[in-house]
């Protein structure tokens, strides 16, 4: 019996409370002033604990609310930073829209001030900036009428020579590269010699030492070797010195175009007519 009693406790001691809990209801339907006492003690243990909930369930809510409002303002800050990337995003191609705008208006400037050979406008897609080979890389080729000894210019002066070309791209030889070779004039003396690259800057090869030049001096092409208009910019003299055999002076010219920042150039679509036959 004991067994028993142990194995069923709990739902003895739940059965007991609840016909304790009914009888108290029936009891206190039919003599509410006698038991008025039971639903005082009630109140005044149940108060405190509903008054608690009551705290605590409004607590809960408002930081749900306030929860709810700062995932709001997550998100509409997450939306406001895209909005700022992409206006930003809009205006620096608006900005590199105009330069390049104003980069074409300078060199279509050129075309008629200086020549009536056909041109046509490329830009940079590549380059070799090493040393002793200096060359770029333009997104026009033989499709556009690029070929192998064109000349290649900016609205600054000139760049190089196309050294080969493919069906829509080419490759440009600078006049900084070893292997470039250019007639030029020394513009207000006159005096003609030739241009060379030595990977950075250029030379003029075969220039007499009687020929008074200082630095400053500016250097144009001499329109020779069927591959330049005459006068266009070539670069100024920044260093002059005597030549190991004293016959011809050390010249030192910087280009006129900053070839390290080439965006767009002028590609000509035909040679000149030379100035003076070659050996002329």
């Amino acid at each position: 019996m004991l067994s028993l009693l142990g194995r069923y406790h709990h739902a003895l001691a739940f059965t007991a409370c609840l016909l304790a809990g009914l009888a108290l209801l029936s009891a206190t339907r039919h003599d509410p002033d006698r038991f008025a006492w039971i639903e005082e003690v009630s109140m005044a243990l149940v108060s405190p604990v509903e008054g608690a909930l009551t705290t605590t369930g409004h607590a809960v809510r408002d930081r749900w609310q306030r929860y709810i409002h700062l995932g709001h303002l997550a998100e509409e800050d997450v939306a406001l930073r895209q909005r700022v990337a992409a206006l930003e995003a809009q205006l620096h191609r608006e900005e590199e829209i105009a330069q390049e705008n104003e980069r074409l208006a300078r060199l279509l400037h050129l075309a008629p001030a200086r020549t009536d050979l056909p041109m046509v406008v490329a830009r940079v897609i590549g380059r070799d900036a090493s040393r002793w080979y200096g060359a770029i890389d333009l997104d026009r080729g033989v499709s556009d009428g690029v070929h192998a000894g064109l000349a290649v210019i900016t609205h600054k002066g000139i760049v190089g020579v196309v050294h080969r070309a493919s069906a829509h791209a080419c490759r440009v030889r600078l006049i900084t590269d070893s292997a470039s070779a250019l007639p030029v004039l020394l513009d207000k003396q006159r005096a003609k010699c030739i241009l060379v690259g030595d990977g950075r800057q250029c030379r003029l090869k075969y220039l007499e030492t009687g020929v008074a030049v200082g630095e400053g001096g500016e250097v144009i092409t001499s329109g020779y070797a069927n591959i330049f208009p005459k006068g266009l910019r070539v670069g100024r003299v920044i260093a002059v010195g005597n030549g190991a055999n004293h016959l011809f002076q050390e010249v030192t010219v910087a280009p006129a175009v900053d070839l390290a920042r080439l965006e767009e150039v002028f590609v000509f679509l035909d040679t000149p007519t030379p100035e003076e036959p070659p050996g002329g």
